[in-house]
């Protein structure tokens, strides 16, 4: 048996001890049995057997912690996000109000490791006693551990019926920002060399502290291969799906590690607020991350007062976030911090069915799927579930809270160091899902600029890719969410609309229904897509006005899926333009 996800294996919070409880435990070398036992049944401390665990576990004399300020002063920082003339304003304010906080504890039992930008807090690594003096401290709201979250490990393109789409509306005029292990800036697709280049134009590295956010793991350069690699053929390599879109490398792992601390994603959501129009001809409106961690059954905003914090910062300033659901197969659940309100979870459809030598996809023992022991995966388990296009991943994480689907599993992307992903059991899971979601939301966005005039909010954009996609059951759990379809979120925008072709004249109860492709033509709009029905005559076509049409051949006749190509003569373009998919010049 293969194994397919190597798993998201993420840090588990201990048990925390029953409300008004009072928990007594054994104190470490060189710290006081007391200031243990305070620390323990503090209110400010949440979930303090995971905050105390280096401590009290590993015998430890630091850890690392978030510390949430109670701000003295009132504003309204996301209110103030969404003019960039105010974010300065309230960033030199926090970063004040943090200094003054900070200088009454030593540097011995509190080191700060970083402060944040819109939020009021910093991440330290502290001491028992400087833990306890953080506690005390009335400016101190609570304190959280700074956990640690690890990577969600034919092309899915189709499967969201983004081929003809992506054509017209390729996220143009925008950014995707990858905050991963970093993008392989050197790879042919990903700007071909140089940082920063023409695809890869900006970026960070949270983990290292450093300006250059090289991946030396490959997890995100074969994100930001999905989400948005430049327009080619390699083998199956076609591109990203938002192609014609830029691309921010926001590195939050360390160095070649695959891991990353809260504090570090924090950072990176933050550099992009910052950093949003560094380009204002592609400003930053799509972040995709494809870590996570824990397994949660509701709406997780209290889990961390600095992340959810920092995500609701994003999408005030106008970005969507993007976050993979997890892979322990969970059907009630998913992953911290896809579980936030303020970002869009994804899970996985398979993009194709496939057969292989074995099959065996690792899964949690919390997984409803059918699941056997074994060895092989550090879960203990796997599921054996033969895979079916668009049908939902055994392993990708579900519940009634999760936001889209979107295709995954042995996606053919780009791999650090050159070269593409093409093995059985290469790149995929939600890990995958993610930024496929994230490469059609930046696709409707330069649509939405396009037809209307003006970019989606955030809140627009979720409900456009939730309400117009396909709806897929998870069988494993009985829980339907939508799979994304990108021309369908385009036609909702008011243009893009279908028109049908089929010999009959039925086209499936469609409408309107032509029955050849020229008469079609005459009539489509600028914008439209013209659905062929497979077994069309083949006959001599021509554009001569002013018009963007896509041609998409071979639909089956319910024109539910393509089936194979439609053949036709000629193609003569005196005015205009045409895109053309499945489509066979004899």
């Amino acid at each position: 048996m293969k194994g397919f996800i190597s798993g998201i294996f993420i840090f588990c919070a201990l048990g925390v001890s029953a409300q008004g409880a009072v928990k007594m435990v054994t104190a470490p070398e060189g710290a006081s049995p007391d200031v243990m036992n305070r620390l323990l049944n503090s209110p400010k401390i949440k979930r303090a057997d995971t905050v105390l665990k280096d401590f009290l576990e590993e015998d430890a004399a630091t850890t690392r912690v978030i510390v949430n300020l109670r701000e003295t002063e009132t504003i309204n920082t996301q209110k103030s996000l969404e003019k960039p003339h105010m974010r300065e304003y309230a960033a030199n304010r926090i970063h004040d109000f943090v200094n003054r906080v900070l200088q009454g504890f030593g540097s011995a039992q509190v080191q700060k490791a970083r402060s944040f930008k819109y939020i009021a807090g910093f991440s330290a690594r502290v001491t028992p006693e400087g833990l306890a003096s953080l506690a005390e401290d009335p400016d101190v709201l609570s304190i959280e551990r700074d956990a640690l979250l690890y990577p969600n490990l034919a092309q899915g393109i189709p499967l969201m019926n983004a081929s003809a789409a992506r054509l017209t509306y390729s996220g143009e005029g925008l950014s995707v920002a990858i905050c991963d292990t970093g993008i392989d800036y050197n790879h042919v697709a990903l700007g071909n060399g140089g940082f920063p280049n023409s695809k890869v134009i900006g970026g960070y590295d949270t983990g290292d502290d450093d300006n250059d956010p090289m991946d030396r793991e490959g997890h995100g350069t074969a994100c930001a291969g999905i989400s948005a690699g430049n327009l080619g053929s390699d083998g199956d390599y076609i591109g990203g799906v938002a192609w014609g879109a830029k691309l921010y490398a926001l590195k939050i792992s360390q160095g070649s590690g695959g891991s990353a601390s809260a504090s570090d994603m924090i950072e990176a959501w933050e550099w992009c607020i910052t950093h949003q129009y560094d380009d204002p001809n592609h400003p930053i409106l799509i972040i995709n991350t494809s870590f996570g961690g824990g397994r949660y059954t509701g709406t997780c905003d209290s889990e961390s007062l600095a992340m959810t914090t920092a995500a609701a910062n994003a999408k005030a300033a106008g970005m969507t976030l993007f976050v993979a659901s997890g892979n322990g197969g969970y059907c009630d659940a998913i992953d911290w911090p896809a579980c936030i309100s303020h970002v869009v979870s994804v899970g996985a459809v398979y993009d194709a069915h496939f057969t292989a030598e074995s099959i065996g996809w690792c899964v949690q023992a919390e997984s409803c799927a059918e699941k056997h022991p074994t060895s092989d995966c550090s879960s203990g388990f796997y599921s054996p579930e033969v895979p079916y296009g668009d049908q939902v991943a055994v392993y990708s994480n579900t519940a009634s809270f999760l936001s889209v689907l979107a295709p995954s599993n042995w996606a053919t992307t780009t791999q650090k160091g050159g070269g593409y992903w093409t093995a059985e059991y290469g790149f995929g899971g939600t890990s995958a899902a993610s930024p496929y979601a994230a490469g059609a939301a930046a696709c409707l966005q330069s649509a939405a600029k396009a037809i209307t005039g003006t970019f989606l909010t955030p809140d627009q954009l979720q409900w456009t890719l939730m309400n117009t996609g396909d709806s897929i059951t998870d069988t494993k759990a009985a829980i339907t969410k939508p799979r994304i379809n990108l021309e369908n979120a385009i036609a909702e925008l008011g243009g893009g609309n279908a028109v049908y072709v089929e010999p009959s004249g039925t086209c499936g109860g469609n409408s309107p229904c032509y029955e050849n492709i020229q008469e079609a033509i005459n009539a489509a709009a600028s914008g439209d897509i013209i659905k062929i029905s497979q077994d069309a005559t083949a006959q001599a076509l021509s554009l001569n006005t002013a018009k963007n049409v896509t041609l998409q051949g071979g639909w089956n006749p319910s024109f539910t899926v393509q089936t194979s190509q439609t053949t036709i003569t000629s193609l003569n373009i005196q005015k205009g333009s045409v895109n053309v998919d499945s489509l066979v010049l004899q």
